[in-house]
C-alpha cells in the first residue's frame, strides 16, 4: 500500500498519546487542573470510535499495516476518556468538601504558572481540532475504501510476473472480454490489446473493449503496475521492465493469439516500447489514439521557446548506427521545470491521498461509457495507490519512457525527421513486423507501395485516430478570447497536426490516419478528446473496419 497511510495514522496516535499524557498528568497533580472534563470524555469516546473504524476499514481491504497502527488509537483515547472522568468525579468530591479547583500557589514560580496556563488552555484545543479534523478524513478514506471493495469486484485476473532481474514479484491485472476458451484453444483470432492513457486505469477502456468484442474480436486490458486492480511496483518504473512485465502477463495469463494493440495517449507510447523490447512477432497491428511521444517537448517547440530550440538541437545530433543494440539513451535537454513541477504535484498528492482531500477532484467524467461502469471507474481515482502510481510511473522526470524509446530509433526514420524538421525522435516499427497479418479487406492494405523512400522497412498495419478538436485552430470555437490564449492554441493545434502526420509517415509503410472530425452518430455530438470513454462503440466500430474491413455499427455524419 501507500506507505503514506500508515504516517497519517501514526502521526494521529503520536497525537493522541501527548493528549492521555496531557490528561493523565494534569489528573495526577497538585498545582493544576483540567479544565473541559466533560469535553474531554467526549473526545476520548469519539476517538476510540474513530480507531474501531478506521481499524475495521482497512482491515476489509486486506491493508494490515494500516489497520494495526490505528489499533493503537484504542489505548490513548481509552486513557482520555478514562482519567478525565475520574478527575470530573473527584473535583466534584473536593467542590463538596470545599476543596479550592486550582492552586497556582503550589507551583514553584510564576513562569511554571504562566505555562500550566497556557498549556491548559491552548494545547486542548489546538490538538482537538487537528486530531477530530484529520483523523475524520482518514476515517472517511478508510470507509469509503471499504465500500468500494464491498461494491466492486474486481474484474479480471491478478497475473505473477517476474522483474528487476527476477529479485522482485508482483502482479498485474488482466482483463479480457470476449476471450473465451474456445477463442484461446484455435489460437489464430487477433485479440486486442488495450494499453491506457497516463493515470488511467483499465475501467477507463471498458467501453472501448465491449465495443470490440461485441464486433466479435476479443480484447483484454492490462493495468500498469499501481493502477486499477494491478499491484503498486513500490519504486520508480523503469519502462523497459514495464512493457516486458506486460509481455510476460500475456503469456501467463495466457494469451497465445496474435495481438493487436491498441494504445490510448502515452499508452500509445508504451505500445511502441512492446514493439522495441518485448515480444513484436507476436504483434499483427497498432492502434494509436490521441498519441505523442512527448507531450511537453512538443507544446514547449510549438511556443518556440529559444532556449527549447538550442537544446533539441543536441537530439538531432546524436550519433546513430543504425541498429538499436549499438544504440545509446539519449540525454532529453530541455526546460524541465513543467516536470519537475508536474512530479512534485503527484508526490504532493500521493502523501495527502490517505486523508481523502482528492475524492472531491474525481468529478469531470460527463458522458462515462458503459454508464453503470462509472462508480466503478470512480473508485480507482479514489483509493491510496492513485497518485503513488502516477508518481512512480512519471519517474520525477517526465521524460524517462521517451528517453528510453529514443534508443531505438535508426538512422532512416532520424534522417527522414531531420529533414522534416521535426524536434522529436522515435522508432520506426521493426522491419518484419506485421509479417503474419492477413485481412484482404483491410483498408490499411491500399498503401501497399508504401512511401516513397520509406523511412520505415515494416509493413506493420498502423492505424492513427485523433479528435479533431484539438487541430482546430478557430479560437471561438474553442472557447478562448484572449489574443495571446489563442496564438498558443493554434500553434499547438499545427504542431499536434504534423505530430500525426509525421507518425504516419515514418511508423510503418502500411499507416493510415483518421481524423475524427463531424458529429458522431454514437450521441450526436462533436468528437472530442475524451472520445475514448465517451464514445467506445463509434471507436471500436471505426478500429475494425479499418484493420478487418467490417461494416460498423456506427459512424460519423
Amino acid at each position: 500500500g501507500n506507505e503514506f497511510t500508515d504516517m497519517w495514522i501514526a502521526l494521529i496516535g503520536l497525537l493522541l498519546g501527548a493528549q492521555a499524557l496531557f490528561v493523565i498528568s494534569a489528573y495526577r497533580a497538585t498545582s493544576r487542573y483540567l479544565y473541559w472534563t466533560i469535553v474531554w470524555m467526549i473526545y476520548g469516546a469519539i476517538m476510540f470510535l474513530f480507531s474501531l473504524l478506521v481499524t475495521g476499514g482497512y482491515g476489509s481491504i486486506g491493508d494490515g499495516s494500516a489497520a494495526a497502527w490505528a489499533i493503537f488509537w484504542l489505548i490513548p483515547s481509552a486513557s482520555i476518556f478514562f482519567y478525565a472522568a475520574k478527575a470530573r468525579r473527584g473535583y466534584a468530591v473536593d467542590r463538596m468538601m470545599g476543596i479550592p479547583e486550582y492552586r497556582p500557589r503550589l507551583a514553584e514560580s510564576r513562569g511554571a504558572v504562566l505555562f500550566y496556563v497556557a498549556m491548559d488552555n491552548v494545547f486542548p484545543w489546538l490538538t482537538w481540532i487537528s486530531c477530530l479534523f484529520f483523523g475524520l478524513l482518514v476515517v472517511i478514506q478508510a470507509l469509503c475504501l471499504a465500500n468500494d471493495h464491498r461494491a466492486y469486484d474486481r474484474p479480471g485476473t491478478l497475473v505473477p510476473i517476474q522483474t528487476n532481474g527476477g529479485e522482485d514479484w508482483y502482479k498485474l491485472h488482466v482483463w479480457c472480454v470476449g476471450y473465451d476458451a474456445d477463442t484461446q484453444a484455435k489460437g489464430k483470432a487477433p485479440v486486442f490489446v488495450l494499453l491506457t492513457d497516463f493515470g488511467m486505469p483499465s475501467t477507463s477502456m471498458m467501453g472501448l473493449a465491449q465495443g470490440i468484442a461485441n464486433s466479435g474480436h476479443p480484447a483484454c486490458i492490462v493495468d500498469r503496475p499501481g493502477y486499477g486492480w494491478s499491484e503498486p511496483g513500490y519504486w520508480d518504473q523503469n519502462p523497459s521492465d514495464v512493457v516486458k512485465s506486460i509481455n510476460q502477463a500475456l503469456t501467463k495469463y495466457p494469451i497465445n493469439n496474435p495481438i493487436v494493440l491498441v494504445g490510448w495517449g502515452d499508452g500509445g507510447v508504451w505500445s511502441q516500447l512492446y514493439m522495441q523490447e518485448a515480444d513484436y512477432t507476436r504483434v499483427v497491428g497498432v492502434v494509436l489514439l490521441d498519441t505523442y511521444p512527448n507531450l511537453e517537448i512538443l507544446q514547449t517547440y510549438a511556443l518556440n521557446r529559444t532556449t527549447t530550440l538550442q537544446n533539441l538541437r543536441q537530439l538531432r545530433s546524436v550519433s546513430l548506427s543504425g541498429t538499436t543494440k549499438a544504440n545509446t539513451i539519449p540525454e532529453v535537454h530541455f526546460d524541465k521545470t513543467l516536470e519537475e513541477s508536474a512530479s512534485r504535484m503527484f508526490s504532493n498528492w500521493r502523501a495527502v491521498s490517505p486523508i481523502a482531500l482528492h475524492r472531491a477532484r474525481n468529478n469531470k467524467w460527463t458522458g462515462f461509457e458503459p454508464e453503470d461502469a462509472l462508480g466503478m471507474h470512480r473508485s480507482l481515482f479514489r483509493n491510496n495507490l492513485y497518485y503513488q502510481a502516477k508518481y512512480f510511473e512519471y519517474g520525477g522526470t517526465g521524460a524517462k519512457l521517451y528517453q528510453i524509446l529514443l534508443g531505438h530509433v535508426v538512422s532512416a526514420t532520424d534522417a527522414v525527421l531531420v529533414y522534416h524538421h521535426w524536434p522529436l525522435r522515435w522508432p520506426s516499427f521493426r522491419e518484419g513486423s506485421g509479417s503474419a497479418f492477413s485481412s484482404p479487406k483491410s483498408a490499411l492494405n491500399r498503401r501497399a507501395g508504401g512511401v516513397p523512400l520509406p523511412a520505415s522497412n515494416s509493413k506493420l498495419p498502423v492505424l492513427l485516430i485523433a479528435s479533431g478538436k484539438q487541430f482546430d485552430s478557430n479560437c471561438r470555437a474553442q472557447g478562448i478570447t484572449d489574443s495571446e490564449e489563442c496564438t498558443k492554441w493554434q500553434a499547438f493545434a499545427w504542431f499536434f497536426y504534423r505530430q500525426q502526420i509525421e507518425y504516419q509517415q515514418t511508423l510503418s509503410q502500411n499507416a493510415a490516419f483518421l481524423l475524427c472530425t463531424s458529429a458522431v452518430s454514437e450521441d450526436d455530438k462533436l468528437c472530442d478528446t475524451d472520445f475514448v470513454w465517451t464514445r467506445p462503440n463509434w471507436l471500436a466500430a471505426a478500429i475494425v473496419k479499418q484493420l478487418f474491413g467490417q461494416s460498423p455499427a456506427t459512424g460519423t455524419k
